[in-house]
């Protein structure tokens, strides 16, 4: 395996060498190689922020790259230098807040950047190690060649390669002994596959997900994998046996009591002395808990945490895909915004917990009068707003569905309210007669800006108090 590693790298040099030899630093240890370093980095950086967003994470899949080549061509010393630079970019541009350093900034990059900084310890020194095996090897057949002249000299050299050999052989055996500890002993997810995606080989770190590791030889790869998924991993693993290089991916992988986590796995190619792969190296993490951490961020950037409808941002972002759907379409759009009648003395007779529970029924509510594709928002206090995206024909019937919907939300509104402040406590019954909603209506077509017609909607709605509340108002384009 290590002479397959070895004449890899050495082929990747010398063909480096033979096309950009003023690129190529003429010892592995040096300032050019350490300039070389720098300017592999700076590809990389370039290379992922034209690939990507800076929030689509996947920072390490140019890096590592650059990682391997620097410590190809300058050197171990290189490789952590690469290493080193790779952490203060994947920490400072894109871990969340981005571009920013902070305590928050080093605990979300924590276990992603030792990760990587593992992976650049062990290249840099095992490419490294390699290396110098390699020249310590060519030196010892240099000196069996110029022995050849005596047949005792040469016998004699024999001998001493033969032992010499057996000592390769024993460290080599070593160092096999002390990798099979690292795999045995990391927290990752370490698998070696065959062509057809088999398992030849499963780190004990399996254990903790399917028990019995013995059990997991020769069964298939993808089986775990979760279907919306497998397809597109099943792809990039049979690219890796074409191109001979493997990429960093995430999945969701099926647990063996149903549930599900998130993997982040980067694999290897393992060839044979012609350069044709054999077999295959996953390395997996679970990143479950980083999936759900940004669910979570996003929930609280998008989302009403009390009714868990899209707030202020996402209405302004929602409104204007409405507005660019309708100039697209020529159809109108209709935006409704809702404020509740005599929420307050409600809020105030049977307290804040009991107004929290009505403002999640008035949400569900508004939800279910509404097309999957048009948005309800919470856009404060008891404030709610409602877009309907590309209503049917033109404005007159545009406007009358638009009435429709507006009048069935406000049916619905005025229904009955069955709350339970209290667990413990009895049912608290709120009739229309206490609770309603204001509506005012507007329709939008071509171009219009958003916040005009929030606007031009928070007048209708007024009017709509103003004529005693509980009613609908249309916008009037003349007032």
């Amino acid at each position: 395996m290590y002479e397959n590693l070895t004449a890899l790298a050495n082929r990747l040099r010398l063909g480096f060498i033979l096309r950009f030899p003023l690129l190529v630093p003429g010892k592995r240890d040096g300032i050019y190689a350490y300039l070389l370093t720098l300017v592999l980095m700076a590809v990389a950086l370039f290379v992922r922020l034209a690939i990507a967003p800076v929030s689509a994470g996947v920072q390490y899949v140019t890096f590592f790259p650059s990682v391997t080549l620097a410590a190809i061509f300058g050197g171990y010393k290189s490789g952590m230098l690469a290493t080193a630079i790779g952490l203060v970019l994947a920490t400072y541009i894109f871990t969340p807040p981005y571009y920013s350093i902070s305590m928050e900034v080093l605990r979300l990059s924590f276990w992603s950047n030792m990760v990587f900084l593992l992976d650049g310890i062990i290249v840099s020194f095992s490419i490294e190690a390699m290396h110098r095996y390699r020249l310590q090897l060519k030196k010892e057949f240099d000196e069996v060649k110029k022995s050849g002249a005596q047949v005792m000299k040469l016998n004699e050299e024999l001998e001493q390669q033969i032992a010499r050999r057996e000592q390769v052989d024993k460290d080599l055996a070593e160092q096999e002994e002390f990798f099979r500890l690292i795999a045995e002993n990391v927290e990752d997810f370490i698998a070696v596959l065959d062509m057809k995606g088999r398992r030849i080989y499963n780190s004990p770190s399996y254990a903790r997900l399917f028990g019995d590791v013995a059990s997991l030889k020769g069964t298939d790869s993808f089986a775990e994998i979760h279907p919306e998924d497998r397809e597109r991993v099943r792809k990039i693993f049979n690219d890796a046996f074409q191109c001979g290089m493997g990429r960093r991916t995430e999945y969701r992988f099926l647990l063996p009591h149903g549930g599900i986590c998130y993997m982040e796995s980067s694999s290897g190619v393992i060839k044979d002395s012609q350069g044709k792969p054999q077999r295959v190296v996953v390395v997996s993490h679970d990143v479950t808990e980083r999936k759900m951490a940004e669910q979570k961020i996003k929930e609280f950037a998008f989302y009403d945490t009390l009714t868990q409808l899209p707030n202020r941002r996402l209405l302004d972002d929602r409104l204007e895909q409405a507005i660019a759907a309708c100039k697209r379409s020529g159809r109108y759009g209709a935006a409704m915004f809702l404020d509740l009648d005599n929420f307050k003395p409600l809020n105030d007779k049977y307290g804040h917990k009991a107004g929290d529970l009505l403002l999640v029924e008035v949400a569900h509510r508004l939800a279910r009068c509404v097309r999957e594709v048009d948005t309800v928002a919470r856009f404060g206090g008891d404030e709610f707003v409602v877009v309907l995206s590309e209503l049917a024909g033109e404005e007159a019937a545009s406007a009358k569905e638009a009435e429709i919907v507006a009048e069935k939300i406000r049916v619905a509104l005025a229904e009955p309210y069955y709350l339970v402040p209290n667990p413990a406590g009895t049912t608290k019954m709120i009739t229309h007669q206490n609770v309603g909603a204001s509506i005012g209506v507007v329709l939008f077509h071509n171009d219009v800006s958003a916040e005009n017609i929030l606007k031009w909607a928070d007048k209708a709605m007024y009017r709509a108090k103003d004529a005693g509340r509980n009613q609908i108002c249309f916008h009037d384009s003349g007032s």
